[in-house]
Formats: structure tokens, C-alpha cells, sequence
């Protein structure tokens, strides 16, 4: 399975479960699992439907998959190790505020360290 922790969307993202995604919210937030065969699709939502001044990240086997929502349109990386400087002050710069690492941001989320540490 892989998995995306969402800030920045709406109630719409339910329509993702006649899919097959499986969708927990949290707060304002949501908590996605889906298989690697729903990649594409999941992309294809997240340019639909995040918010400028967003980030999205998903986990997959072997590497981590950032999409920044920029006011100047969309960026995407690929981040094997969590290595990537220029993600990290991406992360830094959109929530104003400081991490750690890659590694940190990823494991203090509740719902990553849940599925996948």
C-alpha cells in the first residue's frame, strides 16, 4: 500500500473511494491508503484539487513522491533516502516553519509511523 496524509482539500476526496482508496479523516485532514495501481490517479487528483501554497507527499515502497502546489504551478520530486534540500526548504518555506530533516517530517506524522514505520 502506499500512503498520503492530506491537509488542503475538500469533502470531495470521498469521491475517490468508489476506486478503491481507503479515506480517514482527521480534523480537517485526511488519511489515504491506495494500492500502486492507483498512483496515476491519485496525481491526477491532486493536481485537480490541492491548494495553492500546498504540498502533497505520498509514501510508496522505496521513495517518497512530493507535489508542491506553487503559485506559479506545480512542482514534483522524487525523493529516495529522504534526501532532497531543495523539498525540505519547499516544506520549510510553505508552513514557515523549521524541520529537522525529511526523515523527521515524515516519521512524527502519526499516521505514517501508524502504516509504515
Amino acid at each position: 500500500m502506499y500512503y498520503s496524509y492530506v491537509m488542503g482539500m475538500n469533502e470531495e476526496i470521498y469521491e475517490l473511494e468508489k476506486d478503491g482508496f481507503i479515506i480517514e479523516k482527521n480534523d480537517n485532514d485526511f488519511m489515504i491508503s491506495f494500492s500502486k495501481e492507483l498512483t496515476n490517479k491519485w496525481e491526477e487528483f491532486v493536481y485537480k484539487h490541492l491548494k495553492v501554497e500546498y504540498w502533497n507527499e505520498y509514501i510508496t515502497d522505496n521513495e517518497i513522491i512530493f507535489i508542491f502546489h506553487l503559485k506559479e504551478g506545480f512542482k514534483r520530486y522524487v525523493v529516495k533516502n529522504f534526501e532532497n534540500d531543495e523539498v525540505l526548504k519547499l516544506c520549510e518555506k510553505l508552513c514557515d516553519c523549521k524541520f529537522e530533516s525529511i526523515e523527521k517530517m515524515i516519521k512524527d506524522n502519526k499516521f505514517y509511523k501508524e502504516k509504515i514505520y
